[in-house]
């Protein structure tokens, strides 16, 4: 069970308690009464909706006067009533979804924002039906506009004014110098340096190694620069394209590498995460978009 599911569970029993002991408390105490202040399309608004939107606007950090409670139930009402009409019907895990998405923005746990609400006083019919609307508000937005996407185009800009970390990559040969058994290694030493001198790029470079005796060049290979351990990067990195890395004795014989590339590559996962965050800011324009076209049609009535 994730954290997520697990905090809206503890609050589906959770909240109950905290209401019994409520009622408790008010044994004692005048019942508080309910007027209503206004209505968004016939749909009624009182004042302790609007004390609890002025809850949760403090718990998210957010203005929290009395216009600005009552425009956060506009926004709410409307929402749930348009998804309504889509035939849009988030549940729980949809709300959890949700109220993840605002705790990420606002750099909290889900369970944490959860218990501040629950601390505040925000009832769970109250929260639950913000979230409510939030969900089913998203998934309206993307299921009009299947099409939204990041172009290439997009990406490669965002990376780039990103500064996306680049890690390289190496297309490189073996050449090795076999070194005969009882045989002198300095000798095959010297052919070494010799080849490396005469050898300048890949292309012609792999039949000078034919002409040396005993000698092979191995089948071109890439690798990204997280797959070599430090020592060689650093060797691969300070030879220049087309030209050998110094000979070195291994137990093949003397060896070399062939340095034929080198390229920076974006990271993929950068890659993907910003083209993601494209399409979530392009939604989220369609989102305001379409609330705005609602917002002006409703019929909203103060008392």
């Amino acid at each position: 069970m994730s954290k997520l599911s697990l905090a809206l569970r503890t609050a589906r029993f959770a909240v109950p308690f905290v209401a019994a002991m409520g009622l408790c408390a008010l044994a004692n105490a005048p019942a508080r009464a309910q007027a209503v202040v206004a209505s968004v399309n016939d749909d009624p608004v009182t004042n302790v909706d609007i004390e609890q939107h002025m809850k949760i606007l403090r718990v998210l950090n957010k203005t929290a006067t009395r216009e600005a409670a009552l425009e956060s139930i506009y926004e709410t009402r409307l929402k749930l009533m348009e998804v309504s009409k889509y035939k849009v019907n988030p549940g729980d895990q949809d709300i959890g979804w949700a109220l993840g998405v605002t705790a990420r923005a606002m750099k909290t746990q889900p369970q944490a924002l959860l218990g501040a609400l629950q601390h505040a006083g925000v009832t769970d019919d109250q929260w639950k039906q913000k979230w409510k609307a939030e969900a089913g508000w998203m998934q309206l937005i993307r299921a009009l506009n299947r099409t939204l996407e990041a172009s290439e185009t997009e990406v490669r800009a965002e990376l780039a004014k990103s500064g996306a970390s680049k890690s390289s990559e190496y297309t490189i040969r073996q050449v090795i110098l076999v070194v005969p058994n009882g045989a002198s290694a300095e000798g095959r030493m010297a052919e070494a340096s010799q080849l490396r001198t005469r050898f300048t790029d890949c292309a012609s470079g792999v039949p000078l190694v034919a002409a040396f005796r005993d000698a092979a060049v191995k089948e071109p290979i890439t690798r990204s620069a997280s797959a070599l351990n430090d020592g060689l990067r650093k060797i691969l990195d300070s030879t220049t394209v087309g030209h050998l890395t110094p000979p070195s004795r291994s137990p093949e014989g003397i060896e070399m590498i062939a340095v034929c590339n080198k390229s920076d590559r974006q990271d993929a996962a950068a890659a993907e995460n910003l083209r993601s965050d494209l399409v979530f800011k392009k939604l989220q324009g369609e989102s305001d978009k379409r609330y705005q076209e609602i917002r002006a049609k409703a019929v909203i009535v103060k008392r």
